[in-house]
């Protein structure tokens, strides 16, 4: 085992961020304004609203969705976080899922005519691992009838067109949790476009109690971004690993909390906002150094990439066809002090009893057993990029 490791994910957060965002630990609704004014340009000035998780985002734009609609069904991809699905039950609807593609790993939206019926609330689009889940604009003027929502939790700084993730569908969220690419130690964003709908989710979140943070409970968010800056060093990260790969998440949460986004929180984003650019093609750039390096590569599946997108890798996918090779190339990367991620064992239905059969949606299910995910944010080095490169082809 190396001593050195690199994290799957990380996002650097400057100690000198931490300390200057003491400041604003009694200035949550000035702090949280000014967070606002800096996503205005970003999200082409949506309403927005910051919650304490991108979860309870999630939950809270259903919860107001339902009240405007007496449909039940949401629609989502076969392969994602389980955590969404027990918004969508929490929130009293019911999730109906949809196959995979193996070109970008996202929705099959070819699939989707299917899928959608009368009983359809909205469609939820996942960018997953960073990359812009396409379709969504058509879906919308498709089906005028049905919402359409983005999930950005894994992808701020993801571009499709030129234009920033969160601004193609009726309503989006991102995540500042941690391992996104943008961390303030949780935290979430909401963007609606229509003021019916912003008002509907306002509402939600007043009748949720959505309390702000007790003055404890900000005091230890800062010690666990310091805690957390500190163990995304490789070295550190590397001497600490069999303790801290017992805090990472492997189940789905039973159930959702919701509170406020905080002052010293907001403060951090603020500052990391500056960065985000850089940072994101940066993230593009070393996944796409990734699969340049791979093309060719017998039995292994890379993202298709057009020319159009420009994701901001929040970790790369990469799909063997051969299960032996993948556990091989994860060993190997392992002694060498690269960490590799499988991410969900398992899709959706598999997960959660939905109705469906093991065996549907097959995509989703080979893409979950053969899938392993490699490391793009900023401190990954060349020297670290050509091992991952020549690991898997040399397997």
């Amino acid at each position: 085992m190396a001593i050195v490791k690199i994290p799957i994910a990380g996002c650097k957060i400057p100690a000198k961020y931490i300390f200057f965002s003491l400041k604003n630990i009694f200035q949550d609704e000035k702090a949280v304004g000014l967070l606002k004014g800096k996503f205005d340009p970003i999200l082409n000035k949506r309403h927005l609203f910051f919650f304490n998780s991108g979860l309870a985002c999630f939950y809270l734009i259903l919860k107001a969705l339902k009240q405007s609609s007496g449909k039940k069904e949401v629609v989502l991809s076969a392969y994602t976080a389980g955590s969404l699905v027990v918004a969508i039950k929490k929130a009293g609807l019911t999730p109906v899922l949809c196959d995979i593609t193996l070109d970008d790993f996202n929705m099959d939206m070819n699939s989707l005519g299917g899928v959608i019926c009368g009983k359809t609330l909205c469609v939820l689009g996942v960018h997953m691992f960073g990359i812009v889940q396409k379709g969504l604009v058509e879906t919308r003027e498709r089906f005028p009838d049905v919402f359409t929502i983005e999930d950005c939790a894994q992808a701020m700084g993801s571009k499709l067109k030129g234009k920033d993730a969160g601004n193609f569908g009726d309503i989006s969220f991102f995540s500042f949790n941690r391992g996104k690419n943008l961390s303030t130690y949780g935290g979430g964003l909401v963007s609606a476009r229509d003021e019916k709908i912003a008002g509907l989710i306002q509402k939600a979140a007043l009748d949720s109690g959505a309390p702000p943070l007790t003055l404890s409970e900000k005091i230890e968010i800062l010690f666990k971004l310091l805690a957390l800056n500190l163990a995304i060093n490789p070295l550190v990260y590397g001497l600490l690993y069999p303790l801290i790969s017992r805090f990472k998440d492997t189940m789905p949460p039973e159930d959702i909390i919701i509170k406020q986004y905080s002052g010293v929180q907001a403060g951090i984003a603020l500052a990391l906002l500056g960065g985000v650019k850089e940072i994101s093609k940066n993230r593009y750039a070393l996944g796409m150094k990734l699969i340049a390096g791979l093309k060719g590569t017998e039995g292994v599946i890379l993202p298709k990439i057009d020319e159009a997108t420009q994701p901001a890798f929040n970790r790369l996918p990469v799909v063997f066809e051969d299960l032996a090779r993948r556990d091989r190339v994860e060993a190997a990367l392992c002694k060498q002090g690269i960490e590799t991620s499988r991410l969900y064992y398992q899709p959706l239905h598999q997960m959660f009893e939905l109705g469906y059969k093991k065996e549907d949606f097959p995509n989703a299910c080979f893409f979950a057993k053969h899938v392993l995910t490699f490391p793009t944010h900023p401190r990954l080095t060349e020297r670290s990029l050509e091992r991952i490169i020549t690991a898997i082809k040399k397997s």
